[in-house]
């Protein structure tokens, strides 16, 4: 499990709308308005590091470095983030 990274999936699109970021999926190049999902500020953090494949750990030191909060707090956050986004299949794992 330490060698699995996590990259965002190319079947989602991402955007910034004012003060949201949103998640909205693509099936077969169509947009799916009907699942629309929100990120809160750390989940849209967490998604522009997923730009490049990043390990569970290499996140959890971005997030540490960027925001002021015990270091559990922020793993389990991350850990949640990333079942809930692989469950919807916002974000792949990909082997190195």
């Amino acid at each position: 499990m330490n060698d699995t990274k996590f990259q965002r999936s190319p079947d989602f699109i991402y955007r910034k709308i004012v003060d949201e970021s949103i998640l909205v999926p693509l099936h077969k190049d169509v947009v799916d308005m009907d699942a629309i999902y929100t990120l809160n500020p750390v989940g849209a953090f967490i998604w522009d590091q997923l730009e490049n494949p990043f390990s569970k750990g290499e996140i959890h030191n971005a997030l540490q470095n960027a925001y002021d909060a015990e270091s559990e707090v922020l793993d389990a956050d991350l850990v949640r983030f990333l079942e809930e986004m692989t469950a919807i299949g916002a974000i792949i794992e990909v082997e190195q």
